[in-house]
């Protein structure tokens, strides 16, 4: 009785010799789909215990071999390219912008020699170097960095505060600058940064709270300019000549003894006081 039990449960059960073609076919496809499955399990499992300097490894891999050549209808080889988003924090933007920005914001001393004492800051621009009115007059030394050069005061807007230093001697001249960012383009809420103090560095981080009209003021050609101020909460004492930039490094404003505590006066519309207006031709009849 047992003997015909174990006979009838060995027929049962089906030799791998006796599997057609077909069904050792569909067994090879599932033993490599399982181990497939097994392998990718125990990979995140190894990788999720890896140090960073591993996975950041593996990543880089991974992108570079999607960067493939695929072979062209035409005989010739197509590059397929993968484009990457970049992620930039804010922070990183603006320790960005306060170094570059030291590196374009003067000193400016009371006389001609290193031996007179620093009066203010200044902005170096590709129209000259912008500073507050009430601490220039006549000819200073104006030093960025490790480079020094004699400016004189070429025009000046004592009802805001502003005046333009050019190079004396124009071989002299203080090389690059800022970029002049647009007042119009601010929007509330917005970081802006004052450069307190090329000494040592110091600056104030804050927000723009809102842009209000200054003052009207006339050129020496007859046009109108409304100057405005950026108000910010920037708070505390300001250097004459203070610059504020925005976070890639803009000059938006200056702080002159014409601003309140907080507020700067717009660098783009100081810049329409300085340039001359553009010519226009009379048509050909």
């Amino acid at each position: 009785m047992h003997g015909a039990r174990s006979r009838k449960v060995y027929n049962s059960c089906m030799d791998i010799e006796d599997l057609s073609t077909t069904q050792i076919i569909l067994l090879a496809l599932l033993v490599s789909f399982v181990t497939s499955i097994a392998t990718g399990i125990v990979t995140v499992s190894l990788l999720a215990q890896a140090p960073a300097s591993v996975t950041n490894t593996v990543n880089q891999i991974v992108e570079r071999t999607v960067e493939t050549v695929l072979p062209a209808t035409d005989s010739k080889p197509s590059v397929t390219i993968k484009e990457t988003t970049v992620v930039v924090k804010e922070e990183d933007l603006i320790t960005k912008s306060i170094s570059e920005s030291f590196a374009k914001t003067a000193r400016v001393y009371g006389g001609v020699a290193t031996s007179s004492s620093i009066v203010g800051l200044a902005a170096v621009t590709s129209l000259g170097v912008i500073s507050d009115s009430s601490v220039v007059d006549g000819d200073h030394l104006i030093t960025v960095g490790g480079v020094s050069a004699v400016y004189s005061v070429q025009a000046e807007y004592p009802e805001i505060g502003v005046a333009l230093l050019v190079p004396k001697d124009t071989k002299e001249s203080l090389k690059g600058g800022f970029m002049v960012g647009a007042t119009d383009s601010l929007k509330l809420g917005q970081t802006a940064i004052g450069l307190l103090s090329v000494t040592n560095e110091r600056v104030q981080i804050g927000a723009v709270s809102s842009r209000t009209p200054l003052v009207d003021v006339t050129k020496k050609d007859k046009t109108v300019v409304g100057v405005r101020t950026i108000d910010t909460n920037i708070a505390g004492t300001l250097v004459p000549g203070t610059p504020l930039v925005n976070i890639f490094g803009d000059f938006i404003g200056i702080s002159t003894y014409m601003t309140p505590a907080g507020s700067f006066v717009s660098a783009s519309d100081i810049a329409l006081l300085f340039t001359a207006p553009a010519a226009t031709s009379t048509p050909a009849r």
